[in-house]
């Protein structure tokens, strides 16, 4: 009996000596369990983007932390933040729409963008066109403009000189606004000319003028570093000119504000 007694024992104590802590295979992965709601505020996808800053003469600001970036949540609700020293911005929290987005800052051009797609719910942001914002001309303007030479009978010459010198007159950096009065200025005028040649065909005016009106123009000038000629046609830098959806004009907010005059008879 002592001998049974001690063989149990002895049993007893080895197995409490093994190390019964052993993880076999996996078993099959259980159905997935409902998913969690998301608290209030946990939404983290963004409207974000980038914008730069020019001066008049086209050469590039920096710091670009003093654009003001507006976020048009609806008609008569905003939301405004500044950009950083290299020119990122950020909305946070911006629910599922479409927006439209004002860059400004004093002395420039105010660029626009329309119709920016937005969904939220996740942490997958949405990212705009990255935006240039030029300083206003207040020295690359006309000193005077006038009718010269045509080179026929039914052409019209424009020509202009500016001060500084560095402004060189060159097809398609300027537009001019013919009227038959002499107020006429970008939002008073018959008829309008984009980065066209310095000479005019007569029919353009035909059905605004007849032969003997007066006939007076007003020109604007554009920052020459935006336009890189390639072979006949002139480029414009992406992010320097909006459509206007509400009168589907293209918009150059970064053109001078001052212009010349040109006086004559059609």
């Amino acid at each position: 009996m002592k001998q049974i007694i001690l063989v149990l024992s002895c049993c007893l104590f080895m197995t409490a000596c093994v190390n019964w802590d052993i993880t076999g295979p996996a078993g099959p992965e259980g159905l997935p369990g409902p998913p969690g709601q998301k608290p209030p505020g946990a939404d983290t996808s963004s409207i974000l983007g980038r914008v730069f800053t020019f001066n008049q003469f086209t050469v590039p600001i920096w710091p670009v932390d003093s654009v003001k970036i507006t976020l048009h949540l609806s008609a008569d609700s905003t939301l405004e933040t500044m950009a950083d020293t290299a020119g990122y911005y950020r909305f946070n929290g911006i629910s599922t729409g479409t927006y439209n987005l004002t860059y400004s800052r004093s002395g420039f051009g105010e660029m626009k963008v329309f119709g920016q797609t937005h969904i939220s719910g996740g942490t997958l942001n949405t990212t705009v066109q990255e935006v240039s914002i030029v300083q206003i001309a207040t020295q690359n303007l006309p000193d005077s403009a006038w009718f010269g030479q045509p080179i026929s009978p039914d052409y019209i010459s424009f020509r202009f000189t500016t001060t500084p010198s560095n402004f060189s007159m060159a097809n398609q950096n300027y537009l001019v606004f013919f009227s038959k009065h002499a107020n006429v200025s970008d939002r008073d005028y018959l008829f309008k000319m984009e980065y066209q040649s310095i000479y005019t065909q007569k029919s353009l005016l035909a059905p605004y003028f007849s032969p003997g009106d007066s006939m007076y123009a007003r020109v604007y000038l554009f920052p020459r570093y935006f336009y890189t000629p390639v072979s006949s046609v002139t480029m414009i830098r992406p992010g320097t000119s909006y459509i206007d959806p509400s009168t589907g004009e293209l918009v150059y907010p970064f053109r001078n504000s001052q212009s010349a005059l040109a006086a004559g008879v059609f």
